[in-house]
């Protein structure tokens, strides 16, 4: 079966669409992954048996004008191809997607990463969820299967679409992963103190301020943002502002394959999403369960989604987001107690036995074979 990817985003930061490319490829399926691509970057290339093809864009940062030339230069690419399932990642590419199915025979998954009505970004601009908003109603209706990240968000896509008679739940789970022994040591500051670490995109709404306050009441702790993105400047601002400059290093975004084993030295994992939007409020991130395959402990939200697999599997603490004291104390509690840390770690690497990519594709692939006897 012929299964094109596509995602406005770039591929090689993309965890949940790289597994879901390369565990299909393994089953025999031909994959094509259509993503944006950076100045200087090659247009075609294959990786572990995928075809990417990287469209560029003038407009690549951001804005309106990156969306409109983005889904244009997609249409122009796909009308010329032979399509049977086109996994759209993301409400930004489903644009092009309905006017080439107008046009063209063939199945859609719409992969919908976050819950869009939702977004925080949409909460500062009216308009902009208005038009947006629209375009997902119309789309809608050549959906074959809608994929989401968690229980509670595919609960509210089956209520806004009662229609849509195929929503499933694909987690945001890691490939099974040893972290190296030998990890490159260059990534991480060289500290005695206990090493925190907050990984992906910094973006208002995920605790990062309150983290970095934090700060100034914890002694013998180092705080490490790994990621990057729109508030890194206020970020950068607040450290300063606070003299954190020997406290908290940034250190960018670092590669896929580098991620558990440079996230595996650290002593505590963090996941600080605030309700500041109902998509955060049902949030199930990567990181989450990425800090999990890596074995460390986890301080994360008091967010149903989250504390459920807290409880369930003993990975670590919740705490309130938006209590800056409340983060120090429950950081303080657990880097305090040894014993408490192991049993963290351990309780982590027999969930990454379960929580694994290799077990939640087995669902993946169903929902192509089930497309595939329609």
């Amino acid at each position: 079966m012929d299964i094109c990817h596509l995602t406005i985003n770039f591929i090689d930061y993309e965890r949940r669409i790289k597994n879901q490319a390369e565990s299909s490829a393994e089953s025999g399926h031909s994959i094509k992954v259509v993503s944006l691509g950076k100045p200087g970057d090659k247009s075609a290339v294959i990786q572990n048996g995928i075809s990417i093809r990287r469209i560029t864009t003038p407009f690549f940062k951001g804005g309106p004008l990156k969306f409109i030339h983005f889904n244009l230069k997609v249409f122009l690419l796909l009308f010329y191809k032979r399509l049977q399932i086109v996994h759209c990642h993301d409400l930004w590419t489903l644009p092009a997607v309905y006017l080439l199915r107008i046009i063209k025979k063939f199945n859609i998954v719409y992969d919908a990463h976050e819950y869009y009505e939702g977004l925080e970004i949409f909460n500062r601009n009216r308009i902009r969820k208005k038009l947006w908003m629209l375009a997902e109603q119309i789309a809608i209706k050549k959906v074959d299967v809608l994929i989401t990240v968690s229980d509670p968000i595919a609960g509210l896509y089956q209520k806004k679409y009662p229609d849509l008679q195929k929503i499933e739940v694909i987690r945001n789970l890691p490939q099974k992963e040893r972290p190296s022994e030998s990890p490159n040591d260059d990534i991480l500051p060289k500290t005695s103190d206990k090493l925190i670490v907050f990984q992906g995109h910094f973006k208002p709404g995920r605790g990062l301020m309150q983290l970095i306050e934090s700060m100034t009441l914890l002694d013998n702790a180092h705080l490490v943002l790994i990621g990057g993105g729109e508030i890194e400047n206020d970020i950068r601002e607040r450290i300063v502002y606070f003299d954190l400059q020997s406290k908290v290093s940034l250190i960018g975004y670092i590669p896929t394959e580098q991620l558990i084993t440079t996230t595996s030295r650290a002593d505590l994992g963090v996941v600080l999403f605030e309700k500041t939007s109902l998509n955060y409020t049902y949030a199930l991130p990567n990181k989450f369960f990425e800090y999990i395959m890596a074995g460390i402990p986890i301080l994360a939200s008091n967010l149903d989604t989250l504390t459920e697999y807290l409880d369930t599997y003993g990975l670590g603490m919740s705490v309130n987001p938006e209590d800056v004291e409340d983060i120090a104390q429950s950081i303080k509690i657990m880097l305090s107690d040894e014993n408490k840390l192991r049993e963290w770690r351990n309780n982590a690497r027999k969930a990454s036995r379960i929580l694994n990519w290799e077990n939640e594709s087995i669902k993946m692939n169903q929902i192509y074979e089930n497309i595939k006897r329609r």
